[in-house]
């Protein structure tokens, strides 16, 4: 779907507003985190449209391989994100929760109305999908419980000041912070004792939903259209956080960070690059009846800081806008460290080149 006129002659002034938001995003990662306030859910919100929370851990013991709690409160508004057929009462009104591991039947996706279906407590101290899904407490200390039928999880946080800066503007704040957990995670009546370093994720951005409250076409919503984020355990103190996304098929912003517990962070949103070497052979279908095509191989690079290389070896999970969740076997070195290790991958892609088409060439020719 072609932007309207809107959006295309706002693409220019957006391409050029994002070297200043990167350099705001690192200077603020250099310093600890300070504002556990500001990890409210905006039920309902007009200066903020959405809210986002998210779990992450990319490096689980078998059968699981990683754990993704991913959590959209209000429809964002925008392309790859906007999953309208699952909209409740109103999109602004409509929260949508995913848990999964790649683990058999460790899957979860619902959609909900918070209004009417949830407990959110405006501090956030206690948010309740439905009994499905909770998170609560209060930095530095959250517990994750799910319990999805047979799929069931307890997960004990301890939140460190580390924190990455994806975006830090008026409209727009998104981090990551740095958590050691412990507990388990199960399917049916098998129990996965598991303990590491993984992700607590937060963002709340202005949405045109906040705004107007009722469903629009895809041709007025903010044009972003691909989207992936992407953890790596490098080892069991080192995570790293890559992230890719573009408006009106073109890079908008494309991150690399390194961080360790107990470290400095390294950051850069310049010459980062993320591309597919192979496609599935077969699209996946979601459970509305898009198709999207899977990537199956990718590297990533950022000048010669940074290579990876990995390999999807996990079934996809709907349940991040549009798009869906995956485990991967990947290798690299950062610096010079060579590492061999596991990530974990969000990945939309609604682009207006037609990768889900019958005959999309699944290895693209290289260029260069």
């Amino acid at each position: 779907m072609r932007p309207n006129l809107l959006w295309r002659m706002a693409k220019p002034v957006a391409f050029r507003a994002v070297p200043l938001a990167s350099g705001a995003a690192i200077r603020a990662t250099g310093r600890p985190f300070t504002q556990p306030a500001m990890l409210r859910p905006h039920v309902g919100g007009h200066r903020y449209g959405w809210t986002h929370y998210g779990v992450m851990i990319p490096d689980l013991p078998e059968p699981h391989r990683y754990f993704s709690t991913m959590v959209i409160a209000g429809l964002p508004g925008a392309t790859a994100l906007d999953n309208d057929a699952g909209v409740t009462t109103s999109p602004r009104d409509t929260v949508t929760v995913s848990v999964s591991t790649a683990a058999p039947e460790a899957a979860f996706y619902r959609s909900y109305s918070m209004a009417n279906e949830c407990q959110l407590r405006p501090d956030g101290s206690l948010l309740d999908f439905g009994g499905d899904v909770v998170i609560e407490g209060a930095y530095p200390n959250l517990q994750v419980s799910v319990r999805a039928g047979d799929f069931t999880a307890e997960l004990r946080l301890r939140c460190t000041d580390q924190v990455v800066w994806f975006a830090r503007t008026p409209v727009y704040d998104h981090i990551s912070l740095a958590v050691e957990y412990e507990g388990w995670v199960g399917v049916g009546s098998e129990r996965t004792e598991v303990s590491g370093v993984g992700t607590f994720e937060y963002a709340a951005c202005l949405g045109l939903h906040g705004v107007l409250d009722r469903g629009l076409s895809d041709g007025a919503k903010v044009p972003l259209d691909f989207f992936t984020y992407q953890v790596i355990g490098i080892d069991d103190r080192t995570h790293l956080l890559l992230a890719d996304v573009h408006v009106v098929g073109e890079p908008l912003v494309t991150m690399a960070y390194h961080r360790s517990l107990g470290g400095p962070t390294w950051a850069t949103h310049q010459n980062v690059r993320f591309e597919v070497t192979e496609y599935a052979a077969e699209t996946t279908v979601d459970p509305y009846g898009n198709e999207m095509r899977l990537p199956v191989r990718f590297t990533w690079a950022a000048g010669e800081d940074l290579v990876v290389h990995g390999v999807v070896d996990s079934p996809p999970r709907f349940g991040v806008g549009r798009g869906y969740i995956v485990g991967y076997r990947c290798q690299g070195s950062f610096q010079g460290q060579a590492f061999d290790s596991r990530g974990y991958m969000e990945y939309i892609d609604c682009e207006a080149a037609n990768r889900a088409a019958p005959d999309f060439r699944v290895t693209p020719a290289r260029t260069g």
